[in-house]
C-alpha cells in the first residue's frame, strides 16, 4: 500500500492526495505535524519537501503524476 507523509498547508501533500482519491487508489496518510519526530527523522535524511511517498515501485517527495501513475500500473 501506498504511504504518503504529509504536512498542513501543503499543497503538494493536497494534490497528491486528491489524484489517488479522483483513481480510486487506496493510501495510508500520516502526519508530520502530529508526529514531529518522524519529521525529524526525515529532515536529518535531506527529505525536507513533502509529501514523502514511499511505493512498490521507489520512494519520491513531491507531487508526482507520472510516478503515481507508475505506481497504479504496477497495482494493476
Amino acid at each position: 500500500m501506498l504511504k504518503i507523509y504529509t504536512r498542513k498547508n501543503c499543497a503538494e501533500c493536497a494534490a497528491t492526495k486528491l489524484y489517488l482519491k479522483t483513481k480510486g487508489v487506496a493510501f495510508e496518510e500520516v502526519s508530520l505535524d502530529q508526529n514531529p519526530e518522524l519529521y525529524t527523522h526525515f529532515k536529518n535524511e535531506g527529505k525536507k519537501r513533502t509529501p514523502i511517498v514511499e511505493s512498490s515501485v521507489g520512494d519520491w517527495l513531491g507531487f508526482s503524476p507520472k510516478k503515481l501513475n507508475d505506481y497504479i500500473r504496477s497495482e494493476a
